[in-house]
């Protein structure tokens, strides 16, 4: 697990201060993707109360374009608090994987954090519904225990929107049963993919998100988490015009708004 940032207020403007916690150098198969694995961190900090602390349990679909990094930026541009991050998300991760190799719950018990988010490997609420609910309970018990917030973030279906609805129903299942914040990022990128379609929210392999649909989640991570619009956020990523990310965002509010889980 690596703590990857924290951004701070400062006189004259916004400037950006990195806190890195690194506890290993061991590189696990998904760091050969591009994603480094590292120990949890000690925690000499308990943590200040200018600071949100959200730990991502996830893989790909997480790490891919940096999603906390932009959440954070969108956080900090929204008057939020700063975010104080770290991540155990290697490519291909399921709850079952995570909770076997007992990285995600050294993570979880490893400080006090305000929320953890919980992300299933996509194909996941299609292929084995129960297999996710069952390890997905196994995860909220140290997350509740530890005082935090548990937040499941809705995937998307690839490569054809087909199964967006067994994902849809599958994640509001679970977050009702667990009592968990749900972030609909699936939801909003159905309602796009229909309505906006020029916008390219898949990368190349027609799976993984492009920058434009990185930001359409962070815009969802946003909206669920604050309870407030994204529109008139910057747009935080590169060749996205900012034309597009008002489109995003307004896709984005409109799906926050009508989940259940909101």
């Amino acid at each position: 697990m690596k703590i990857v940032g924290r951004q701070v207020r400062r006189k004259g403007g916004w400037l950006a201060a990195a806190l890195m916690v690194v506890a290993t150098s061991v590189l696990s198969a998904a760091d050969k993707a591009g994603e480094k694995a590292s120990s949890p961190a000690s925690g000499s900090s308990s943590g200040r109360p200018e600071e949100t602390r959200i730990l991502f349990i996830g893989n790909s679909f997480t790490y891919v374009n940096d999603l906390p990094a932009v959440l954070n930026t969108l956080a900090i541009a929204g008057g939020q608090k700063p975010l104080v991050v770290a991540k155990e998300t290697p490519g291909g991760c399921s709850f079952e994987k995570h909770w076997k190799d007992g990285k995600a719950l050294k993570a979880i018990q490893s400080r006090k954090w305000d929320y953890v988010v919980l992300q299933e490997v996509s194909q996941g609420p299609v292929q084995n519904k129960a297999t996710m609910f069952e390890y997905a309970r196994k995860l909220n018990e140290p997350i509740i225990a530890q005082g935090a917030k548990t937040v499941l973030y809705m995937t998307w279906s690839w490569p054809k929107p087909d199964n967006q609805p067994v994902i849809t129903a599958a994640y509001q299942e679970l977050a009702k049963e667990l009592k968990a914040q749900l972030v609909p990022a699936g939801i909003a990128w159905d309602m796009t993919l229909k309505e906006h379609p020029e916008i390219g929210l898949f990368a190349n392999d027609k799976h993984h998100p492009s920058p434009a649909g990185t930001y359409l989640v962070a815009c969802t991570f946003y909206a669920s988490l604050y309870g407030r619009s994204p529109e008139g956020l910057p747009c935080a990523v590169k060749d996205l015009k900012d034309a597009a990310a008002g489109m995003l965002q307004k896709e984005v509010f409109a799906a926050v708004q009508g989940s259940p889980g909101k």
